[in-house]
């Protein structure tokens, strides 16, 4: 099997990434949000990380950072919520299909 192009790790950062972000910005219950997430990522299934890869690959890295951090952000305000990290990645591929339409 090829190796992916975005890890479980790459993707574990992103959250610690966003996490310290909050802590910084002093928005503590944003940053615990995020901490939930980055330890959850650890149970990302892998066909969907594979997907999230594939994915990667093909769209811009303008789009992608777009919406990575507007779904973090969003995350980090409340005003979305995320019981897990898959949910995140499947509401950021959901969002990555609508802008490519």
């Amino acid at each position: 099997m090829a190796r992916r192009v975005v890890s479980r790790d790459d993707f574990k950062g992103l959250f610690a990434l966003f996490a310290f972000a909050a802590q910084h910005n002093e928005n503590h219950n944003g940053a615990s949000r995020l901490l939930h997430l980055f330890m959850s990522s650890r149970y990302i299934p892998d066909d969907l990380l594979d997907l999230w890869s594939e994915r990667a690959e093909v769209t811009g890295p303008e789009t992608i950072g777009e919406q990575l951090c507007l779904r973090a952000h969003a995350a980090a305000d409340g005003s979305s919520s995320y019981d897990h990290a898959s949910a995140f990645l499947h509401a950021l591929l959901k969002a990555l299909d609508q802008t490519q339409h």
